[in-house]
């Protein structure tokens, strides 16, 4: 079970629409399942690929349908073997009411035998778990009075979870199934499956970017950064620079590669090497491809953690424990808006020193 102490709400879970007890929700006759996160967001879509590997695991033999809002989510989950469906919400689901009549009859239709809505709070989410009719449900409480009206056995049991967003329908699951919690089995982290000739494309554009042979060694190590976020989670562009100038004035030989945001303006003056798609997957190849990744909690920070490169967050927000990196060479750091990017800076250096120095450690 995941360990961590937190604070959270706890999960509900329904056998033929009967609150379970913990170990009570039955893996026997599950084959298709609906996962559940109608959100649009790149990095809430991404935070579920913890839980598609958790069903990969629980339930090799299945498929897997996803509700999503994310124009992205084909290009998320293209690697995961068992995701067979992908129900597209619109933004705003009111406007097309044909097409969310079609979504609600196919869910019915579907008669999934288990159903889990990822996060707690999420109406919608909620109620379209319960319109399913899925023989088994697991979803975070509706709210107050639900939590109120849970099992001892649930509280206790939700007081041990990492508090993590990423886990929590994770440590619901396991729950639910009854895994020991003495099992000692790792949190499974975000992934997004990159096939070989992405790989190479990925390497293959960066060594384009450096201006050096493909096949060449690597002497210094590439960072790549994105120095863009949504709302005030951004840091401008004058602290990035200064950010980098100190990095470079500790190490000289580190190369920096800029991601450019989606508006394709760079928000380094065009200093560095910058990289540029719309592509998700083509994104993910080129940060799979560097040494290590920087960025304000965005988006493309959770697509870094999901390629396994070494991944810091810099959190402007106190969320930096429900959002932060948390692979084994992940680190986040929170980041006042008033402090020095040189305070940011040093623990980026710290990040970087403490990272194995082969390729292959890293991974």
């Amino acid at each position: 079970m995941l360990t961590t102490p937190g604070a959270l709400a706890l999960p509900h879970a329904t056998v033929d629409g009967r609150v379970t007890t913990i170990g009570g929700l039955s893996a026997r006759g599950v084959h298709r399942i609906l996962v559940l996160r109608p959100n649009h967001r790149l990095g809430n879509t991404l935070l579920i690929t913890a839980l598609l590997s958790e069903l990969e695991r629980h339930f090799p033999g299945a498929e897997v349908d996803v509700v999503t809002g994310c124009e992205a989510a084909g290009e998320v989950f293209a690697g995961f073997r068992q995701v067979r469906r992908i129900h597209q919400l619109t933004r705003r689901p009111g406007h097309h009411p044909l097409r969310l009549l079609r979504l609600l009859h196919n869910l019915r239709n579907s008669r999934y035998d288990l159903a889990i809505d990822c996060v707690r709070g999420s109406r919608s989410g909620r109620w379209l778990t319960q319109w399913s009719g899925a023989r088994q449900w697991l979803a975070p409480p509706a709210g107050a009075r639900e939590l109120e009206r849970a099992d001892p056995a649930w509280r206790d049991a939700w007081a041990r979870s990492c508090g993590h967003f990423a886990l929590d329908a994770v440590h619901a699951l396991r729950c639910a199934l009854g895994v020991p919690e003495g099992a000692a089995i790792a949190p499974p982290r975000l992934r997004i499956p990159l096939r070989e000739n992405e790989c190479r494309d990925g390497a293959a554009t960066l060594a384009d970017l450096l201006g050096t042979p493909a096949d060449a060694p690597r002497r210094a190590r590439v960072v790549a950064i994105f120095p863009n976020a949504t709302g005030s989670k951004r840091l401008p562009g004058r602290w990035w620079q200064e950010f980098i100038e100190t990095l470079a004035a500790h190490d000289p030989a580190l190369r920096v590669i800029e991601m450019v945001a989606a508006d394709g303006k760079s928000q380094l003056d065009g200093r560095f090497p910058a990289f540029y798609s719309s592509d998700v997957r083509r994104m993910a190849a080129l940060i799979a491809a560097c040494d290590a990744y920087i960025s304000a909690d965005c988006g493309v920070m959770h697509l870094a953690c999901a390629t396994g490169t070494p991944t810091l967050g810099l959190f402007t927000r106190p969320n930096l424990a429900r959002y932060r990196p948390y692979g084994p060479h992940d680190a986040a750091v929170a980041v006042d808006d008033n402090a020095a990017p040189t305070v940011a800076a040093g623990a980026a250096i710290a990040f970087l020193g403490a990272l194995p120095t082969t390729a292959a450690a890293l991974r």
